[in-house]
């Protein structure tokens, strides 16, 4: 089970099992379980719970009200580290990888027209026609690199402004990370 998943079953299951521990074991194909009672020789705490003498006699937890109570620690951890792996994930997917489509499409176009120039002048002499179909397709080549040559440009752009972003929204997220330990450490 994911750090996710653990996280969304502990926060969802701590306003509810506040007086209960909840163990985590290996189950027999490998995964991972948890459970209200030791599932296993492996058996690992992971949420302490409160022992049944602590709540009061009308059944309420002891201790100041939920809203008010600080969250169980490695509850806490666990979400932070949730939250600094989304917001990290959420950030990697500001990287753009632009379309090559019109560099290739227009390297093959290239390819195609110097396959022409070469039949055109093969075993010919220079004629008036040829050298003319020649001179058109050179133009055309002329004109074809020039789109590869600002698709490259306009590539690299896109590509330093998504670095850009990513980059920022990733320093967001440490800094977000550092406020999370400020609070924890006190």
């Amino acid at each position: 089970m994911g750090k996710i998943a653990l996280s969304l079953l502990l926060g969802s299951a701590s306003a509810f099992v506040q007086a209960q521990t909840i163990y985590k074991c290996a189950g027999s194909n490998g995964s991972v379980i948890y459970s209200q009672s030791p599932c296993g020789k492996d058996a690992r705490i992971v949420m302490q719970g409160r022992p049944a003498s602590e709540k009061s006699s009308n059944g309420d937890e002891g201790g100041p009200p939920p809203s008010t109570r600080k969250p169980d620690a490695n509850i806490q951890a666990i979400s932070d580290s949730v939250d600094d792996s989304n917001c990290r994930r959420d950030a990697q997917r500001l990287a753009v990888a632009p379309s090559n489509e019109k560099i290739e499409q227009a390297n093959r176009q290239i390819a195609e027209l110097n396959s022409r120039v070469y039949v055109n002048g093969y075993g010919q002499t220079n004629t008036g026609n040829a050298a003319i179909a020649n001179q058109q397709v050179e133009e055309e080549i002329t004109s074809l690199r020039q789109v590869i040559s600002s698709e490259q440009a306009r590539n690299e752009a896109l590509i330093a402004e998504s670095k850009k972003r990513m980059a920022d929204a990733l320093a967001e997220c440490d800094r977000k990370k550092s406020e999370r330990e400020v609070r924890a450490s006190k």
